[in-house]
């Protein structure tokens, strides 16, 4: 019996500028003239910081369930997709509707079965599928992307009295038409960055880092995390078919500290993502340091981190002058953190400064009272982390 022809299909996207471009390769076993797969979309790999993603045609889907449940030893639970999704999470794979009924494969580079070989990760997965009489085929899929996609793990966050400061690294170009990078709050887009400066925004952007600082009353959010106020600034860099994290949060404005520091971290990626896709899980905490205390508590929401820090801790003064002129004291507190997520490869450096109201004599005498007591918590405080 002959073997059938052979099919290689392969796309090339260039992902990230100046990196080995992904592919995607549809293979049958037999002879070595290429031809067109039918039925197979020109389906594309697209490569982020701790995962790859592939367009699977709704038609497709159903044979690439069969395959994933047969492969992870899942009897039956391909039949109903709800009870199958959350168990190809545990090995790190996703399946995502798209809006015109087709799907999003989504596998971390920490997924079962993927390998990396030498400066690729690679995944091989197959789409069962009913042959002619009634025999069941499969076609297979090779998913590669780069190993060193760059990891942008650090972010500083600067919360002053009026304004509020995100310097992050800057992103490389999504793909190989230089696509600029533009500005979006909330999904809608905003400005590209040369035009940032008509919304009040203040960009800089220097050979590896970009920085945005905008007064708190334009862009900044009120939020309830944990029955404690914040402010968020919900903004991100959009490119192409990738999307870039420059949200932030910053306490409300205050002039006298409390007893505690609380430090906000969203719980998302801080690499590459995928844009347009609201499917972002909020990652778990595999491990937390900070830097300049040993003993602090951590909580989580549904979306952030809640680090809690005694104040007598971190807490300085320095000098100000008031708005009419007059000399003040300002209480100010800088924090750095490094984290792990167990979906991530990528430690993240987070650090956050934040700067109180300027206060006259009177309102200082207040302050020192209240500096006093927060010293003598924390004399009194243990010195062992909560985590």
């Amino acid at each position: 019996m002959q073997a059938s022809p052979a099919v290689i299909w392969a796309i090339c996207v260039a992902c990230i500028q100046h990196l080995v471009c992904p592919h995607i390769l549809l293979l049958r076993a037999g002879g070595d003239r290429p031809r067109p797969a039918p039925g197979v979309s020109t389906a594309k790999v697209e490569c982020f910081s701790d995962y790859m993603t592939l367009p699977i045609p709704r038609s497709h889907v159903e044979g690439l369930r069969r395959w994933l449940g047969r492969t992870l030893q899942l009897p039956g639970t391909w039949r109903v997709p709800s009870h199958l999704n959350p168990l190809l999470a545990q090995c790190g794979y996703f399946l995502h509707p798209t809006p015109a009924g087709d799907f999003i494969f989504r596998a971390r580079y920490s997924a079962c079965f993927m390998r990396k070989e030498k400066e690729n990760y690679r995944l091989e997965i197959r789409i069962l599928r009913r042959g002619v009489k009634g025999l069941q085929r499969s076609e297979g899929h090779i998913m590669k992307c780069p190993a060193t996609v760059p990891r942008l793990g650090r972010q500083r966050v600067q919360c002053g009295p009026t304004s509020i400061r995100v310097s992050r690294p800057l992103p490389p170009m999504c793909d190989g038409t230089q696509t600029p990078w533009l500005l979006s709050l909330q999904g809608e887009l905003v400005a590209s960055l040369e035009d940032a400066s008509l919304m009040g925004l203040y960009v800089d952007i220097s050979a590896t880092m970009v920085t945005i600082q905008s007064p708190r009353q334009d862009l900044l959010q009120g939020q309830q995390v944990l029955n404690n106020s914040v402010q968020l600034l919900p903004l991100w860099l959009v490119s192409s078919h990738c999307a870039y994290s420059l949200e932030a949060v910053c306490p409300p404005v205050s002039s006298q500290p409390g007893s505690e520091v609380l430090v906000h971290i969203p719980r998302k990626s801080l690499g590459l993502v995928k844009r347009g896709f609201h499917f972002e899980e909020a990652l778990s905490l595999k491990s937390l340091r900070v830097h300049q205390v040993g003993t602090f508590a951590v909580t989580e929401s549904r979306d952030f981190l809640v680090v809690r820090i005694p104040g007598a801790a971190l807490l300085q003064v320095q000098p100000c002058q008031e708005p009419g002129g007059a000399p003040g004291k300002q209480a100010f507190y800088s924090v750095d953190l490094s984290l792990e997520f167990a979906e991530s490869a990528t430690a993240v450096l987070w650090t956050v400064e934040n700067y109180f109201r300027c206060v006259g004599r009177e309102g200082w005498n207040f302050t020192q009272q209240t500096f006093a007591e927060h010293l003598r918590c924390g004399a009194q405080a243990g010195t062992e982390s909560t985590l």
